[in-house]
């Protein structure tokens, strides 16, 4: 019976170890862009932007097209003058009578004649090519550039927005984990505690209060842990969501939280973002498309010509009057409008204005935006020092505690305090890890550089808690 209790449960022991994937973070960010659906959404309008360029290239190309037609009409369209032969002869007969035999071989034709059959078809093309459009076309392909650079642009923001996603949330169960485990650790010594104290108080040495205490905050240690576990679990279901892995059982981050301890200085950053941040490129953007509509605008005041083409293949009865083959130029120019027009283009100029006013907002908003996370990140950096000594100190004051329990001096409550002192320390100082680690990816991302978030992990410039 012990061995089969002994089998059922290393098959339950494997059935959990089995539902538990173990990531480093590298690993999560990957599987994230790779299955995330806004990751996918944004692709596929890179993709769509591209080949919009492609489809405005040809409008520098000819637009050749085939056209055919079947007619049928109720009759053939016919032009007869026969009856007009009888009032020639009559007029002219008089006249100059010598005339009959000339006129007799005239009178004996006939004069009729079919302009079209009544069913007809034919098969031909046409070709046009523009000359000169105002400036139509390269307007038309630059703004399809612009608007591919965009779409690119803004598949880079999602992907730097997935990566601060993913790291508060991948960062966010390695927390909750921890948290979970810190938890469990002080309960452990309370217990412990706990124990000797009943034993104490069995044997006279100890108060009931004082057993009653270590039982009241056991019971708050008690409280928190299974708040620490609802916690992990809702951080698991949350980095399944953004890894698209719901179903695929638990997520155990094999990467530490870890403590940037040297970043580049603030200039670095702004400069950075001048360059490659999303908002601001995005910003850039529609001041580049709202200069595009105004050259737009200001093409449609002007001429357009085009060259053009026609030729008919073959055909089926078509009437020989009509021609086979014609080719000229074509001449567009719009004189009046009710001033349309020109209202339009002043309108392009003024929301160029507007674009520029806003990109200047927000250049001063990403400047303050970073300049408020780098301090943030810097005092955060400052602190850790007096935080490791504070670990320290509750580690020493708990041992000494104990110490000075077991010969008396000191309370079960200081020990119990103590105990819990140093849990509050420790959960302080990973809490303060992971603020680091979101604030870092946050500072990188408003500066465009969201992918180099890997490269601070367990690099020189950064210690791990392990």
């Amino acid at each position: 019976m012990r061995a089969f209790l002994t089998f059922v449960l290393v098959l339950a022991v494997a059935s959990v170890t089995a539902q538990t994937t173990y990531l480093t973070f590298y690993d999560a960010l990957s599987l994230g862009l790779e299955r995330n659906p806004a990751v996918t959404a944004s692709e596929y309008a890179v993709r769509a932007a591209h080949r919009e360029r492609q489809a405005t290239i040809g409008l520098f190309m000819p637009r050749v097209s085939v056209r055919g037609a079947y007619a049928h009409l109720n009759k053939d369209v016919d032009i007869d003058v026969n009856h007009l032969k009888g009032n020639l002869s009559a007029l002219l007969t008089p006249l100059l009578p010598p005339i009959e035999s000339v006129l007799s071989p005239v009178l004996a034709m006939d004069l009729s004649y079919t302009l079209q059959r009544k069913n007809s078809a034919f098969l031909g093309g046409d070709v046009v090519l523009p000359l000169f459009t105002g400036g139509k076309i390269l307007t038309a392909n630059k703004v399809a550039k612009i608007e591919e650079q965009r779409s690119l642009d803004r598949s880079r923001a999602v992907n730097g927005a997935l990566l601060v996603e993913i790291v508060e949330r991948y960062f966010g169960v390695e927390l909750a984990r921890r948290v979970v485990a810190i938890r469990r650790e002080a309960i452990t010594v309370v217990e412990h505690h706990l124990r000797d104290i009943a034993l104490l108080e069995r044997e006279g040495m100890a108060v009931e209060s004082e057993r009653l205490y270590a039982e009241y905050r056991l019971a708050e240690a008690e409280s928190d842990l299974r708040h620490a576990e609802l916690e992990l679990s809702t951080a698991q279901r949350a980095l399944q969501t953004s890894l698209a892995s719901e179903g695929e059982g638990d997520i155990h981050p094999t990467t530490p939280l870890f403590l940037p301890l040297r970043i580049e200085p603030l200039d670095y950053f702004q400069s950075m973002a001048s360059l490659h941040n999303p908002q601001l490129s995005e910003v850039g953007h529609l001041r580049e498309l709202a200069r595009m509509n105004m050259r737009m605008e200001r093409a449609n005041l002007m001429p357009e010509v085009v060259a053009m083409g026609g030729m008919v293949f073959c055909d089926h009865q078509l009437s020989s009057l009509v021609p086979r083959m014609a080719v000229g130029v074509g001449l567009n120019f719009r004189i009046f409008d009710g001033l349309r027009s020109e209202f339009r283009y002043s309108a392009a100029q003024m929301q160029q204005r507007r674009v520029e006013a806003l990109e200047v907002k927000a250049q001063r908003d990403v400047t303050l935006l970073i300049e408020s996370l780098y301090n943030n990140l810097q005092k955060a950096i400052a602190s850790l020092p007096s935080e490791r000594r504070s670990e320290a100190f509750a580690e020493e004051y708990l041992r000494a505690q104990s110490a000075a329990f077991r010969e008396g001096i000191a309370t079960s409550a200081d020990v119990v305090d103590a105990a819990l002192n140093l849990s509050r320390v420790r959960l302080s100082r990973i809490q303060r890890a992971f603020e680091m680690d979101l604030a870092l990816a946050r500072l990188l991302d408003a500066s465009g550089l969201a992918d180099r978030f890997v490269q601070y992990i367990g690099s020189g410039n950064s210690e791990s808690l392990y």
